[in-house]
């Protein structure tokens, strides 16, 4: 490998050393594997699962009279299963996952078999084999069980939902707790005053930033990685986090890629974890008492779950704050950093004149910005589109992989007991026959022509294509519910920013050597920390 590609491997702390896994016993089909996860919106990529599995795709299958016999049926177009593939696979998908996807799909259609960190995964995509799965084919089957490291099931703990069975009352207590506070038009307006306030003093301390250096470049990544942990604490707990606890967040978060549970990488997270626990039933106890102000920061969720039945275990309430605080933060910083760098990219001023006028007519209402209302998706669709179409072009990563302890099909494949199936946005977003000319960044795909009047031959396309052909947070039972909170928060960033701002651009650094932004692309779709911008005032 070259030099940038050893080192980044290194530093991403998701593989084990070649040695190691070259001298583990029973070949290609008995290494560790090592899964990609989409959480909260997130994706998540750790090391060696809590068994080793056997290639079942040469073994024979015994008769079973209820079942269908699939025996007969084909894996899914593969280009080789064997030690050589598996290590080429591997380390492709590692160097860059979005051109590996692009050629393979491109090669063998929306649903293939390949390896991903040593192990055979099935990656499926395309609107027919994604509705498929996820109308039946999930939950029949029992294709349930997440692909997940014995490091990553420990912190995420019993109470995340990402651990659990689908099919479990536990399960289903938290998803419906997930469409209340996080996706629920009463939560999101709520939650938006916090975010207002937030962003607010953050592009009032940029514009002052930029004003007495103009030339100093801003490194948007980790900026908005505090920012949006601050709202998020805030939101979640009703107060902000300290340097040391926005720490904790990222030890913890690190410490989900870790290779054991023996790596002082682990322990440091599993401390990390034990503290903001602490930490966070300390915060939800001090809003217990029912005098308290309604609209004080915190108090709106924790009367969400204060009575809630079967929300009455501490480590519950607990472990919940901490997860989703940790499992918005970085994807909607992701957000709202491509948001900016894709529209600078694509066409800055057609994009800035876009949101401004969407901005000026939201005034000419009379609501106030601070008022939840004025940011409601469906009088923003411009806006939103930018948002929307920065998911499509630069989706932060695929979803969950799950597999079943039984052979199954799935599209006229036999997708064998204990390989993940993967579903994955990249192949789906990239599809001429769904999204026209699919490697333009336009908004107006997400706009309905009644909204504006636009010679965009394909506005409003976009909308209403149905479903398996648009799932930016994961899909199917596990899906994320947070993406509708990550878009109010980008609505507003970008606002304000561009009505703050008569432009930005690249400042140079954090590209790679095409002049393109360089992403940090595992666990997370983000650009690097040394990703600079310039802005120019008003």
């Amino acid at each position: 490998l070259p030099k940038n590609r050893t080192t980044m491997l290194i530093r991403t702390n998701t593989i084990a050393p070649l040695a190691v896994i070259l001298l583990s016993v029973g070949g290609c089909h008995s290494f560790a594997p090592v899964v990609q996860h989409q959480c909260h919106g997130a994706s998540l990529f750790s090391s060696t699962a809590a068994a080793e599995q056997k290639d079942v795709s040469k073994l024979p299958l015994p008769p079973n009279p209820e079942k269908k016999d699939i025996s007969e049926l084909p894996l899914p177009p593969n280009l080789g299963m064997n030690l050589y593939r598996n290590i080429r696979d591997t380390f492709s998908y590692l160097s860059n996952p979005d051109r590996f996807v692009a050629d393979r799909s491109a090669k063998l259609g929306p649903i293939f078999l390949a390896y991903q960190f040593f192990k055979p995964t099935v990656y499926c995509g395309g609107k027919e084999n994604v509705a498929e799965f996820i109308s039946g084919t999930e939950l029949k089957n029992k294709v349930i069980h997440p692909a997940l490291p014995e490091s990553f099931v420990e912190l995420h703990t019993k109470w995340g939902a990402l651990n659990m069975d689908a099919t479990e009352s536990m399960f289903k207590e938290a998803r419906v707790l997930f469409g209340d506070v996080l996706s629920s038009r009463e939560a999101l307006e709520q939650y938006s005053a916090a975010a207002d306030r937030e962003i607010s003093d953050y592009v009032d301390n940029l514009a002052e930033r930029v004003k007495t250096n103009p030339q100093q470049p801003i490194y948007l990544a980790p900026e908005l990685k505090s920012l949006c942990l601050q709202i998020f604490s805030k939101i979640f707990s009703g107060e902000g986090l300290s340097e040391q606890q926005m720490q904790q967040f990222n030890d913890y978060n690190d410490a989900l890629l870790a290779l054991s549970k023996g790596t002082d990488q682990y322990k440091k997270g599993k401390t990390a974890l034990d503290e903001l626990r602490v930490e966070m039933l300390r915060r939800f106890r001090a809003l217990d008492d029912p005098n308290i102000p309604s609209d004080t920061p915190g108090k709106w969720y924790h009367d969400q779950i204060f009575g809630r039945e079967n929300f009455d275990n501490e480590e519950r309430i607990a472990t919940g704050m901490v997860l989703f605080i940790w499992g918005a933060f970085i994807e909607c910083a992701s957000l709202c950093v491509d948001s900016l760098a894709l529209s600078y990219k694509y066409g800055l001023q057609e994009k800035i004149d876009g949101v401004r006028e969407e901005y000026a007519t939201r005034q000419a209402t009379g609501l106030s910005s601070s008022d939840p209302k004025f940011w409601n998706t469906n009088d923003m669709p411009y806006t939103n589109g930018i948002l929307r179409e920065t998911l499509r072009t630069a989706p932060p990563g695929a979803g969950v992989p799950r597999f079943s302890y039984d052979d199954f099909e799935l599209a006229g494949y036999r997708i064998p007991a204990n390989y993940p199936v993967m579903l994955d946005p990249r192949i789906g977003n990239m599809d001429a026959n769904l999204y026209t000319k699919p490697e333009q960044f336009e908004p107006l795909r997400w706009v309905p022509t009644k909204a504006k009047e636009s010679a965009c031959p394909f506005q409003g396309s976009a909308l209403n294509l149905g479903i398996g052909s648009w799932f930016p947070g994961g899909f199917g039972a596990h899906q994320c519910p947070g993406v509708p909170l990550a878009e109010l928060v980008g609505r507003m960033f970008i606002t304000k920013i561009s009505n703050e701002f008569d432009a930005w651009e690249f400042s140079g650094e954090g590209l790679d050597k095409s002049g393109d932004i360089d992403y940090v692309k595992i666990p997370v779709r983000i650009p690097r920390d040394d990703f600079g911008m310039r802005f120019t005032l008003n």
